[in-house]
């Protein structure tokens, strides 16, 4: 049997062993999937690595052009006669700090639900999702997952970027206690299996490479186009989509904390 290593891997931890088939293949993507609907993808390195999967040389990507089933094993993956070794796992998590909102006049690509990005619509569904957590509720999401087109529906799409904000915020440690989207076996039928995927690892704190660079060149204070391109050249509007998620939190992380300031200036007698 050949063998090969992995250039890095994420969450693998968490994907069960056994048969994994083939459920859809793409230039810089293949995803295998089993009965319960979990992803396990192969990417293929140099266009982001997702949250979920193994990364793969151009190479070595390339032998997976006709591999329809894959068995995942504790310390790697076989398929048709290879075996590829895990190396490097990642660890696909925000780090909290302040972050600037971006400038979406400079973007002109569509998005899924809320039209071009220099002229964005607002998505009452999602402030109001934002608006009910903030105040203790838990949101009710069924209008809005599910919704939208692509693998990855534009609902879902928003909601990943609105989490990736989140967890990059100073709400990151109640996120993990308090429900925000609904458990994994309502999610399942919701939306399509790929998008429950990174959906369930959004609940956990865990988003792909690209969606991470845009939150560090927000919080890092320099030029975030670069990281923003990149980002929107994620699927047909997926990434514009995570950007109108990012950018709709940012403006309710503001709202929240302006609200918060105001609350508290009848205690502090400097302000008047």
């Amino acid at each position: 049997m050949r063998s090969f290593n992995a250039l890095a891997c994420a969450g693998w931890y968490r994907l069960a062993a056994g048969e994994w088939l083939l459920h859809s293949r793409f230039t810089q993507a293949i995803n295998y999937s089993r009965s319960d609907g979990e992803l396990l993808t192969v990417f293929r390195h140099g266009k982001g690595v997702g949250p979920m999967g193994l990364v793969l040389s151009a190479r070595n990507f390339s032998h997976f052009a006709d591999v329809t089933r894959v068995v995942k094993c504790d310390d790697g993956l076989i398929a048709q006669g290879r075996f590829v070794r895990v190396r490097r796992e990642l660890l696909l998590r925000s780090t909290p700090g302040a972050m600037r909102c971006p400038d979406l006049s400079l973007y002109c690509q569509p998005s899924g639900l809320c039209g071009p990005l220099n002229q964005l619509r607002p998505c009452p569904q999602l402030q109001n999702a934002l608006a009910q957590w903030f105040s203790g509720e838990t949101p009710d999401l069924r209008q809005l997952i599910g919704r939208g087109p692509g693998l990855t529906p534009s609902g879902d799409d928003m909601l990943t970027g609105m989490l990736a904000v989140l967890f990059a915020s100073h709400y990151a440690s109640q996120l993990l206690e308090r429900v925000f989207l609904p458990p994994v076996d309502q999610l399942m039928l919701l939306t399509t299996s790929v998008s429950c995927s990174y959906l369930n690892s959004a609940r956990r704190g865990e988003f792909s490479t690209t969606v991470l660079r845009v939150l560090r060149s927000l919080q890092a204070g320099g030029d975030p186009q670069p990281a923003i391109q990149r980002l929107l050249s994620v699927g047909h509007t997926s990434g514009a989509d995570i950007l109108v998620g990012m950018v709709m939190a940012l403006q309710g992380l503001h709202a929240v904390d302006l609200r918060w300031c105001y609350a508290r200036s009848g205690d502090n007698s400097h302000i008047y």
